[in-house]
């Protein structure tokens, strides 16, 4: 009966069955090399390239390191930092005799698989440059909206917030605000991922049903389908708004899931949905599979989907506590998911920043109802600009956005908000079997 029961789990997840051939099938691909498309670009020869500036500057010793597109692909280019060269920024186009250099393995380290990962061919080194003229469409969309809200009044450490929140544009984030975020444990709220698209989910929801209150009836399938279409549409021009990074679209496909479920009356979220939106982002973009931010999505919202309600049946938590109001719900499930999360993303924090959060329940105590108020108000300055309503929605999102950063900068002052720790790739994966296993286990039980 255990085996049967079993087996009747198992065959309840086609996704998840269908995405293990497509891991399996995409590591060796890349094995073998045949997601690296190389042979296009011109290598190790002097030419005069031109490159339009994908990003903006990242100092290094002696040069600004840039991300530019060029014929073949994207390189780094590296421009030497002197009186005669001004500093570039995205959307610049630049002309320069250079070569496009394949990167070199430094010593056990493969640095140029790595650059091939991200998307890279190679780097070329810039001492004297031609600035042509850049035309208004090569400036990207986010670079473009960030500049609206700077024209809204938003400024300094505060603008470089709100738009890492709303845009997904982390380009001018201050490196010592950036680590504050990653040592108080809230670096996630940086990254626009399910959290944000929640939100901007449960708003577009709330101003198409006006707060819930016209919802279509449940036999209405016109009415349920032209509202759920709506919904998609926004989803995805936000996901693309968003440069379509894992994370968020890996949450609109949950979203696409759900509302299309509620098309046909049927449910559409859980492990299914999710392995649906892996398979989605690794056939149309295989080299995300060893994207940071691809596996700690994924591994968080899987953690959370198998542990946050097991834990709330395991410690009886229902039975305990009988009388609750919606403040303490929202505190409980707020610790109870991540907690979760942080089991899901713990050894691959570990492995890629080489530290432990200490203070991360404390972090999402704080940061979460911020981010929550701080991502409809940044939208809404985004929006309206210099209106009367627009400057009044600014000065919210700057104080949001201030209370944020002094919050985090207060808990990382604390002591021992951090600690190293350190885990190679086998117990990195001795750590997920084990925790499938507890998973496995406290599903069976129920």
């Amino acid at each position: 009966m255990k085996s049967e029961r079993v087996l009747d789990r198992i065959r309840a997840y086609p996704m998840i069955i269908l995405l293990l051939p497509l891991v399996v099938a995409i590591l060796f691909c890349e094995r073998i090399g045949v997601l690296y498309p190389e042979e296009q670009a011109v290598y190790d020869s002097l030419c005069v390239h031109t490159f339009v500036i994908q990003s903006e500057n990242k100092p290094t010793t002696q040069y600004e390191r840039y991300e530019a597109e060029t014929y073949g692909g994207k390189v780094y280019v590296y421009v030497r930092r002197d009186s005669t060269n001004s500093l570039l920024h995205t959307g610049d186009t630049i002309k320069a005799a250079t070569r496009i250099r394949k990167a070199d393995s430094i010593g056990a380290f493969d640095y140029r698989k790595y650059l091939l990962r991200q998307g890279l061919i190679g780097s070329a080194f810039v001492y004297r440059y031609e600035l042509l003229p850049a035309a208004t469409y090569s400036i990207p969309l986010q670079k473009r909206l960030y500049n609206r809200l700077f024209e809204a009044g938003l400024e300094g450490d505060e603008l470089a917030t709100v738009g890492a929140l709303t845009l997904g544009y982390k380009e001018d984030l201050d490196p010592a605000l950036k680590r504050r975020f990653q040592a108080s444990g809230a670096a996630h709220v940086l990254a626009v991922s399910g959290l944000h698209t929640g939100i901007i989910y449960l708003l577009v929801i709330s101003l198409l049903t006006l707060g819930g209150h016209f919802r279509p009836r449940y036999e209405n399938q016109l009415g349920r389908c032209v509202i759920s279409s709506i919904v998609i549409a926004v989803m995805w021009g936000y996901a693309w708004l968003t440069s379509m990074t894992p994370s968020v679209v890996r949450a609109v496909v949950m979203v696409t899931i759900v509302e299309v479920g509620r098309m046909l009356y049927k449910q559409g979220i859980g492990l299914n949905s999710i392995g649906a939106a892996a398979v989605f982002i690794l056939l149309v973009r295989p080299l995300d599979l060893w994207s940071v931010g691809f596996q700690l999505s994924f591994t968080a919202t899987t953690a959370i989907v198998l542990l946050a309600r097991q834990c709330e049946k395991w410690f009886h938590l229902e039975r305990i506590l009988k009388e609750r109001n919606r403040l303490f719900d929202w505190i409980l499930g707020t610790i109870i998911v991540s907690i979760a999360a942080q089991l899901g993303t713990l050894p691959l924090t570990i492995h890629y920043f080489g530290y432990v959060s200490t203070y991360f329940l404390l972090t999402n105590l704080i940061v979460l109802p911020l981010a929550t108020l701080l991502v409809p108000c940044g939208l809404v300055s985004l929006l309206l600009g210099g209106s009367w309503i627009g400057v009044w929605f600014t000065k919210i999102t700057f104080g949001l956005s201030w209370l944020m950063n002094h919050s985090v900068g207060w808990i990382e002052s604390l002591p021992g908000s951090t600690f190293p720790a350190f885990a190679n790739g086998g117990m990195v994966a001795i750590y997920y079997i084990l925790l499938l296993l507890l998973a496995a286990i406290m599903n069976l039980r129920d």
